[in-house]
């Protein structure tokens, strides 16, 4: 089977354009990286991401003189679904210390022999090095090719790709959203006229979703058991009516939990999202059908800054999904090639 003139588009533009590019469109200036020390306690880093309004931060150890890995908001979620628990089952308002506390608790976080990472750390010792270690820190070279950040998106659970400056330091992190967002402004929107369908993207695939009537701590557990950002929301019928993304989790974890998760997961996303004046609107559900073209899809997740959008039939019930991994996985064809250019710690 021949590719589709959308893939081809797509793969020319990737090899043809580099980072620098990327940084100098989405900013305007140099990029002010933000980067965490690895002895910060978690909810102190989360406070400097919600502080500077990003969801994940690259970790550098001082001592080793180099980057751990990343930490995430995702990384507390366990920690916040506990601790709203305890808000709604204790009188007294809980501290910071307290907050630890279950943290620890509640961490599943285990080595590749499942030994359990923090069954011998005290609340006091807890910092976010032992959280980021699990995030890969993989990054590119401020040479690279956009092709070799498609290649470090699709990795497991790497949703953003710093690059570094010949003395190894970060000088730029490039999102998901950052490279959909290039995408979208410089490709050639002619070329890209093909439906998901047409185009061979592979939409087709399980969704997870949940009832808009579950509690926000059942959805949220979901979301951490899955390591997921985004899930599907839909109603008795089936009928697709909202989704999570990213920046929920980041709600959430800056909430640490005040804000009680026994409601439905649709009452519990509008509190803690005008709870934060938003700059733009955002879709209640974020979807598309079957005769979208790739054009449409990138667009739609340029404008919205989610990392997914669901694909729906005539009925508005979910079928499939296409993520920005899928975008990237598509450029590509699939294949990850050896580069000189990208690396993992």
């Amino acid at each position: 089977m021949s590719e589709s003139k959308s893939a081809l588009t797509l793969r020319a533009f990737v090899y043809d354009h580099n980072v620098n590019e990327i940084e100098t469109t989405t900013n305007n200036q140099q990029s002010n990286v933000v980067e965490l020390d690895s002895s910060l306690p978690p909810i102190e880093a989360a406070k400097i991401l919600w502080e500077k309004n990003i969801v994940g931060a690259p970790v550098w150890d001082d001592s080793a003189k180099k980057y751990v890995g990343f930490f995430e908001m995702r990384d507390i979620l366990s920690s916040v679904i506990a601790n709203a628990k305890a808000e709604k089952e204790e009188e007294e308002t809980n501290s910071v210390d307290r907050y630890n506390e279950r943290m620890v608790k509640e961490l599943n976080i285990t080595d590749k022999n499942g030994k359990k990472l923090f069954a011998d750390v005290k609340p006091s010792d807890l910092t976010i090095s032992y959280l980021a270690a699990r995030n890969q820190f993989v990054f590119c070279n401020d040479d690279a090719k956009l092709n070799e950040v498609c290649e470090c998106l699709m990795k497991k659970h790497c949703h953003r790709v710093p690059i570094l400056d010949r003395d190894g330091k970060c000088k730029n992190i490039i999102s998901q959203s950052q490279l959909i967002k290039f995408i979208s402004r410089n490709c050639n929107h002619d070329s890209l006229q093909d439906t998901i369908r047409e185009a061979g993207i592979p939409y087709m695939k399980d969704v997870v979703s949940v009832l808009d009537t579950v509690d926000a701590s059942e959805a949220f557990t979901l979301l951490d058991n899955k390591r997921l950002s985004g899930i599907a929301v839909i109603d008795d019928d089936g009928k697709l009516v909202g989704n999570t993304s990213a920046r929920d989790i980041k709600l959430a974890a800056v909430d640490e939990g005040r804000t009680a998760m026994d409601t439905d997961i649709l009452s519990y996303l509008a509190k803690v999202r005008q709870a934060v004046p938003q700059k733009k609107e955002r879709y209640p559900s974020c979807h598309v059908h079957e005769d979208a073209t790739v054009a449409h899809v990138i667009d739609l997740l340029a404008k919205t800054g989610y990392h997914r959008v669901f694909v729906v039939d005539e009925n508005v019930h979910p079928i499939g999904v296409i993520s920005v991994t899928d975008i990237t996985t598509f450029a590509l064809d699939g294949e990850v090639k050896n580069s000189s250019s990208f690396c993992c710690v």
